[in-house]
């Protein structure tokens, strides 16, 4: 659509089920009317929810609960769904629900055709790069360069609908061969802006709660929240007898997805761990990896 007016039409996009709804969005969109009220921007804030709740101001899309880590990994599907809707604006901006902007933003980062926010937590070191060759969402080592976290990030509304798209195929690709990246929709978005030319911003946009700011300003904190609590994570001990029970299906599915949760979590925390203790050996199989598969890659070329 063709905008006629002088103000450039941002569309705010976030999700919130569950217990996110009322415990984050009154606060996130309190403090977008306070720091983002800017006189050439015109804000729509859009909430993809399960909530009765309708807070004032706020576009709602129904969407259903769905358990870890689906609730965040289906995010690509639920907004493409209404896209028709979204790119009406000219930029689309993603924010998790639960951050809340602390000051105001410089409004030139909407003039970027992609824009996300550099991990505060990977600013120096390693960062959590999908290391799984055989995943589709694998950065081979010359691409590895800002690691980019999946709380703040957006684009002009053609760049954020070609982002969504191709996001929400390689997702429905991957489930159907029972493959999930290490950091699910963070690591598709890297993998995705790896070989695109994406504004970065400084970690400032998204700056962790509790943490000292050294010295400077953050636009937008990051709250902090206990998991298991939103999540709505059961946290009773496990009741080993349901595996046995073949006639309480629900229950042990449940179970199964609990089971899974934490097994995938440790699998996160171990690879991490891993990355960090043998850093330069990892770093040497990658770019050995990486030259063997160019090689070959330039060898059939000249057979065909």
């Amino acid at each position: 659509m063709v905008n006629t007016t002088s103000k450039k039409r941002i569309g705010i996009i976030t999700i919130a089920t569950g217990r996110y709804y009322d415990e984050f969005i009154p606060t996130l969109k309190k403090s977008i009317d306070t720091y983002l009220s800017h006189p050439s921007l015109q804000i729509t804030f859009y909430c993809f929810t399960d909530s009765n709740q309708q807070e004032k101001g706020v576009e709602h899309f129904p969407i259903k609960h769905l358990a870890w880590p689906f609730s965040t990994l289906m995010r690509f599907h639920s907004i493409a769904e209404q896209m028709p809707t979204l790119e009406k604006n000219d930029f689309l901006l993603y924010m998790d629900a639960d951050m809340k902007l602390v000051s105001p933003m410089p409004v030139n980062i909407f003039d970027h055709a992609l824009i996300a926010v550099r991990h505060p937590g990977f600013v120096q070191g390693s960062a959590p790069f999908e290391l799984d060759r055989s995943d589709s969402a694998y950065i081979p080592p010359p691409l590895r360069k800002d690691y980019f976290q999946g709380c703040f990030w957006g684009g002009s509304a053609g760049e954020f609908k070609a982002l969504i798209a191709k996001l929400a195929k390689q997702v429905n690709q991957d489930l159907s061969r029972a493959s999930i990246p290490i950091w699910h929709d963070e690591s598709y978005l890297n993998h995705y802006l790896a070989s695109r030319d994406c504004f970065t911003l400084s970690p400032r946009f998204a700056w962790p709660q509790g943490t000292p700011e050294n010295g400077e300003q953050s636009y937008v904190l990051h709250l902090e929240k206990p998991h298991n609590q939103i999540r709505q994570v059961d946290e009773h001990l496990f009741d080993v007898n349901v595996i046995q029970n073949d006639q309480d299906l629900d229950s042990q599915l449940q179970f199964y997805k609990r089971l899974y949760l934490v097994s995938h979590e440790k699998c996160q925390r171990l690879e991490l761990r891993l990355a960090n203790k043998n850093i330069i050996w990892q770093q040497i199989k990658e770019w050995l990896a990486y030259y063997k598969n160019k090689n070959k890659t330039a060898k059939k070329t000249k057979k065909s």
